[in-house]
């Protein structure tokens, strides 16, 4: 049990680094914000989907306080901060067309649920080619994410565990 709250405490905090980065790094926001949103891939993997809806509260709570631009906060927490659970609801036991149905569907959801918030404090344009390369954008996101996924089943878990 104490292993389990302290490996959860050092993806919090390297997800807390991240998420602090934006402040600091105002390139290559979107990038962090994807990154901050890997640990909890991890949890998720380690200790399952309960754990990993735990962490995800705590991410957003820590990171409400650390991160300055409350847009970017929003952003975060409804769209990367609470991917790894949607991820992980949608990918069990569905073919692959469905399930890229299924995340493409999510993704938009959350984005419009984002937009809406957003759009009171930040003008953001949404036309044809926005939506095209949010679309785009988002595939290769969970690629990447997918791939993440597999480097760690395959080699980090090994290191995690020894």
């Amino acid at each position: 049990m104490s292993r389990k709250i302290a490996y959860g405490g050092i993806l919090l905090a390297l997800n807390c680094i991240i998420l602090l980065l934006v402040n600091i790094i105002p390139l290559n926001t979107l990038f962090l914000l994807g990154l901050a949103s890997l640990p909890i891939a991890v949890v998720i993997m380690e200790y399952g989907p309960k754990a990993g809806v735990i962490f995800y509260i705590g991410s957003v709570l820590l990171s409400f306080m650390l991160m300055a631009n409350k847009s970017q906060w929003i952003l975060y927490i409804f769209t990367f901060g609470i991917y790894g659970l949607v991820k992980y609801i949608i990918e069990k036991g569905r073919s692959f067309l469905q399930e890229y149905i299924m995340k493409l569907i999510a993704a938009n959801i959350l984005i419009v649920i984002t937009y809406f918030i957003l759009k009171f404090f930040v003008y953001i344009p949404v036309n044809l080619i926005t939506i095209i390369v949010f679309e785009i954008t988002f595939i290769v996101y969970d690629f990447v994410y997918s791939k993440f996924i597999d480097y760690y089943n395959e080699k980090l878990r090994k290191l995690v565990h020894k």
